[in-house]
């Protein structure tokens, strides 16, 4: 990597990398609430849990916030910060047909739906944007 190229200058103790491993840690949170809890976690998705015929759909899931969680903290260990920016901005999509999954279900309330999955989208907008701003 070219030191003085804008992407490996990302300094790991810089904010938009603490608030990216904040998220990094999150995911391996839901993961591992996923695994051991599945109940909770469903209820905590906004989804109802019915039985363990949903598991395999929540290990899924799991799998999902796993992929993104390393897949971001691999892009901060390669100080990408644009490309963390780019990754963070199209994930997005997730927290907004998630939200949109758990009220189609009947798991919860349209405001419950935004609390959980639109506080999540937010963050990730706030977060892809002091990611993607340019700095001169």
């Amino acid at each position: 990597m070219n030191p003085t190229h804008p992407a490996s200058s990302w300094k790991l103790s810089s904010p938009t990398a603490a608030f990216t491993m904040l998220l990094v840690a999150f995911m391996l949170f839901l993961t591992l609430r996923t695994v051991l809890d599945p109940a909770s976690a469903a209820t905590g998705f906004g989804v109802p849990y019915s039985g363990p015929e949903v598991i395999p759909w929540l290990h899924v899931k799991a799998g999902r916030d796993l992929g993104i969680g390393l897949a971001l903290a691999g892009l901060v260990a390669l100080r990408q910060r644009r490309a963390a920016g780019v990754f963070v901005l199209a994930s997005i999509v997730m927290p907004v047909v998630d939200a949109l999954t758990a009220v189609r279900e009947g798991g919860t309330s349209v405001a419950m739906a935004l609390a959980i999955h639109g506080s999540a989208a937010s963050y990730g907008v706030i977060l892809a944007t002091a990611l993607l701003w340019k700095r001169d």
